[in-house]
């Protein structure tokens, strides 16, 4: 546990996920702790609250103290705090820990004290911290190169108070010049004295501005410094989150700051780094595997796929944040040598060749948890942690990221969650909103063959299937490549187990088409068709499998909360479900009568679609869900509770009724899919016919 995350965070300069070029020499004294007085813009702690513990808290900020001051040196962030023990579970707070990069900058102890009966005892000079370099992400091939020094407090007990006072200087030397952060206040109601302090050299170009819930006066100038303070005593909680609203209108008390003016700005700032990077040298073995590509198609959308497919296969993704390389792509051949890179390795790459190709591309900052809202921030280079690249293939737009694996055709691309994104040109872009089109394939098509031929009140015959594609197909099977046989074949019938759990496994199986990037997870067993414990009626009514779509929840806010604000979707999920159920020929005087509907049905930006046909004694459904934008109205949201009552995407039910004359059959439908249909394929009928097509510009 880190107190200080509870009440603060500074993130400067955080950029996209990095590869470096070839570490540097390190100066000593940036990998070791530096005990030194704290720097002279830095005031005294604000004084304590009166408000009593809370009697159920394990411990107490006295105070939280962070000052910053964004100067010559880089952007010093100053963090100082004193805890109150209350409670046995608080005494792991004892493990004191600083954190930095190294080659960015380093950490400074001020002060480290222990407060016993109003006694206190100064740990700082004596303090020996342990300096390890551990990668917490290591098993997600990240390297980033953080030293975390560590100190156990000895003797601590609970009534102890823990004080302590460190800077950490960070000036990433890609952007040496440029200064930029988030503060975030405390989110919880605690008692405790919390107070922000930005101080930058009075006439330094910074902007700042925070959110409508902090209370903070213009920069007032403090000897030769602009200051920008806010403190809470005994805070209250923020605002909850508004119910279902987009993540842009739950942030609180956030103060921002930066000194670049515009997007602009910063895209043409970081875009020499990829220009240069993204250039091959003369006879460098990418003009020849370019040249390999050129000879193999005219075809631009081909030679893109092919460009495409060579950065995600050949280039293992590994991210290496040392040096330089938080923000700086390593060059192309570096990174065709070392056959791994990052995000930016792997951006810059893309471009060169597709650039020997005469495809038109560009890199684009974006945020991979979508980055709503980005366009409400000021323009910091840390609110980015991907990018990817921008390309125009035959006179449409795509978006390409090389980070995936197993993409194979640019019209079976997945849509992207990315809500906005920062080209980066020679001439600076702006912060674009990005397309949200309707997703066209589905992430998943869940496959069921069941043979009941011998009878509905028999097991039946089942084969089911999951067909997969792009990155989620590619990596799942490089894990299952890497265990034994035996141990995918369970992973699988646990999948299925929880899907269906009617199917009782016999063998599984898994199948990569290299190719096209489909992966298959097969299961056959036996399953017995309705509820086993309750009794058929007379006429062998069962629901068929997979073909029923639960109907949405209500979508309700709290009166309290802000009625009118849009509602978040789960764009850009799209799945889709066929079952094909094989059934004996009917007794004589009898007939097989299918119950239930075809719907097609938009309700709170969600498209609920189903087909179904009996016929030969074969019953065939397909349906689908898909999330077809990002986010509703409110009035849409009004208008979806309105229709709940009418829907029914109840199971289809299959029954044998008595034939006499005059009696009404079953409405036959046409097949929705037959034996022969590819599921693999982009064309799967998984939607209307209408919807079927890639959108125009793909991405």
């Amino acid at each position: 546990m880190k107190p200080i995350a509870a009440a603060f965070l500074l993130a400067p300069m955080i950029a996209a996920p990095a590869m470096a070029a070839s570490p540097k020499a390190l100066p000593a004294s940036n990998r070791q702790v530096q005990v030194v007085p704290a720097p002279a813009w830095v005031v005294p702690p604000p004084t304590p609250t009166e408000q009593a513990d809370l009697p159920t808290a394990a411990m107490r900020f006295v105070y939280v103290d962070n000052q910053a001051f964004a100067g010559p040196a880089g952007l010093e962030s100053y963090s100082a705090y004193r805890i109150r023990l209350l409670k046995p579970e608080a005494l792991a707070l004892g493990t004191i820990t600083l954190s930095w990069l190294p080659d960015a900058g380093s950490a400074r102890l001020h002060a480290l004290r222990l407060i016993r009966d109003g006694k206190v005892t100064d740990l700082t000079a004596n303090a020996k911290f342990e300096v390890i370099q551990r990668e917490s992400n290591l098993e997600a091939s990240m390297l980033d190169g953080r030293l975390t020094a560590v100190y156990q407090v000895p003797g601590l007990q609970v009534g102890d108070e823990i004080e302590i006072a460190q800077t950490v200087t960070i000036k990433d030397p890609t952007l040496p010049e440029h200064r930029s952060g988030l503060a975030i206040l405390p989110q919880g109601g605690v008692p405790g004295a919390f107070r922000t302090r930005i101080a930058w050299p009075e006439g330094a170009a910074i902007r700042w501005q925070a959110t409508k819930d902090v209370e903070v006066a213009e920069p007032s100038l403090v000897g030769a410094n602009r200051v920008l303070s806010v403190e809470l005593r005994d805070p209250a909680a923020p605002e909850e989150p508004v119910v279902g609203a987009p993540p842009r209108y739950s942030i609180h008390r956030l103060i921002e700051f930066t000194d670049f003016a515009r997007w602009p700005e910063l895209s043409a700032r970081l875009w020499p780094l990829y220009d240069k990077t993204s250039r091959p040298a003369p006879g460098s073995p990418i003009l020849a595997e370019a040249a390999k590509i050129a000879a193999a198609t005219s075809d631009p959308t081909r030679r893109a796929e092919m460009a495409l497919r060579l950065v995600q296969d050949r280039i293992r993704y590994v991210y290496v944040g040392l040096d330089t390389g938080n923000m700086t792509p390593a060059s192309v051949d570096e990174t065709w040598t070392r056959r791994f890179a990052d995000c930016k390795g792997k951006t810059v790459l893309l471009i060169a060749i597709l650039r020997e190709l005469g495809i038109a591309a560009e890199p684009m900052l974006v945020n991979s948890n979508g980055g709503d809202g980005l366009g409400l921030r000021l323009p910091n280079p840390g609110l980015f942690d991907h990018v990817i690249v921008r390309a125009t293939i035959a006179g449409k737009p795509w978006l390409l990221d090389g980070t995936r694996l197993g993409d194979r055709a640019l019209d079976l691309l997945p849509v992207g969650a990315w809500r906005e994104g920062l080209p980066l040109r020679e001439g600076g872009g702006e912060l674009e909103k990005l397309p949200t089109p309707s997703p066209v394939h589905p992430q998943a098509v869940n496959l069921l063959d069941i043979d009941a031929t011998a009878g509905i009140d028999q097991p039946a015959l089942v084969t089911a299937r999951r067909i997969l594609r792009g990155n989620d197909a590619a990596s799942l099977a490089a894990w299952f490549a890497t265990v034994p046989a035996d141990q995918a074949q369970r992973a699988i019938k646990e999948y299925w187990r929880g899907e269906e759990p009617w199917i009782e496994g016999d063998k599984a199986s898994w199948k990569l088409d290299e190719d096209s990037g489909i992966l298959t997870l097969t299961l056959t067993g036996e399953g017995e068709l309705g509820d086993p414990d309750e009794a058929k009626t007379e006429n062998g009514s069962v629901d068929v499998p997979a073909s029923g779509l639960t109907a949405p929840s209500r979508l309700r806010r709290p009166r309290s909360q802000d009625q009118t604000l849009p509602w978040v979707t789960a764009y850009p999920s799209f799945n889709c479900w066929a079952t094909t159920l094989r059934l004996p020929p009917p007794p004589a005087n009898q007939r097989w009568d299918l119950s239930g509907e075809p719907f097609d049905k938009l309700m709170g930006g969600v498209g609920y679609w189903r087909r179904l046909s009996l016929a030969d004694n074969v019953v065939r459904t397909v349906m689908s869900r898909r999330f077809q934008v990002p986010e509703i109205s409110a009035a849409q949201a009004t208008e979806l509770n309105g229709q709940l009552a009418s829907y029914d995407g109840s199971a289809a039910t299959l029954s044998l009724r008595q034939t006499f004359k005059g009696a009404a059959k079953w409405p036959q439908q046409p097949q929705p899919f037959s034996d022969a249909t590819d599921w693999t394929q982009g064309g799967t009928p998984c939607a209307p016919a209408q919807n079927a097509k890639p959108s125009a510009a793909g991405q």
